[in-house]
């Protein structure tokens, strides 16, 4: 059975946006960190990763979103490795509130990159087993992005030029940079009057130092269908459900 890690955590007003709650890109964050914290207490985090010259990289996100929770919120973050076979993996992770209820719900598709290379490589079999995952010759594959609608045009478009505090210890866009690109280019009445309930986010080519990169959106009713380029090359793409705001 996967082992699961959980660990405490205080939302604090940096993490959440203008309507004091845990913001779009600060989910994948805290995702994030249980999961890198899992590894370094199982002994194969970030240092042993890079020495093997490894990194992960996520290929995929489908997350459902019950309740963001507030700044000042204590809640518990939880992660377990669910499936793995020689090159992917699957990973469950869930934001809880004290009551124990399921705030957020993430399983994300990863997999592992030679960091000279920057080709996809072997999951090492000792970090594999750390996790005690059900290994199995064939992940299922996860539900697709819903396309753009290419008889129409984008309702939004903006270009953003990739910063060096946008690259993460994996030398390419850390993946909440994403989030914060496909959420930021929507207009602030539409962001603070409407919640996010599902997120459906494919990574298609990495992003790297010094790239600039365009955002477009189509909105149809409560879902938004995103894109980002660098240059002619899809680099992800995503879909977001939204409902109205009960503030």
């Amino acid at each position: 059975m996967a082992v699961e890690f959980r660990m405490p955590h205080d939302v604090v007003y940096y993490e959440a946006d203008v309507t004091g709650k845990l913001s779009l890109p600060m989910i994948y964050n805290l995702a994030i960190l249980s999961s890198t914290q899992q590894a370094i207490d199982l002994e194969i985090g970030p240092e042993y990763t890079h020495a093997k010259g490894l990194g992960w990289i996520v290929l995929q996100q489908l997350v459902t979103i019950n309740r963001r929770p507030k700044d000042g919120e204590t809640i518990t973050l939880t992660t377990k490795a669910k499936q793995f076979n020689p090159f992917f993996a699957k990973r469950e992770y869930r934001l809880i509130d004290s009551d124990g209820n399921d705030l957020v719900i993430m399983n994300g598709l990863f997999s592992m990159i030679d960091m000279n290379k920057r080709k996809l490589a072997r999951i090492p079999k000792d970090m594999a087993e750390a996790y005690q995952p059900e290994h199995v010759r064939k992940i299922p594959r996860d539900p697709e992005v819903t396309p753009f609608d290419e008889t129409r045009d984008t309702d939004y478009v903006q270009e953003y030029e990739v910063r060096y505090l946008d690259i993460d210890s994996n030398h390419h866009v850390n993946n909440s940079k994403y989030a914060e690109w496909m959420s930021d280019v929507l207009p602030v009445e539409f962001l603070t009057s409407h919640e996010p309930t599902a997120m459906n986010i494919k990574y298609e080519h990495e992003v790297l130092p010094g790239n600039k990169i365009k955002s477009e959106v189509q909105l149809v009713d409560n879902v938004t269908k995103h894109r980002i380029w660098f240059g002619d090359v899809l680099s992800a793409e995503a879909t977001i459900e939204w409902t109205a705001a009960n503030n």
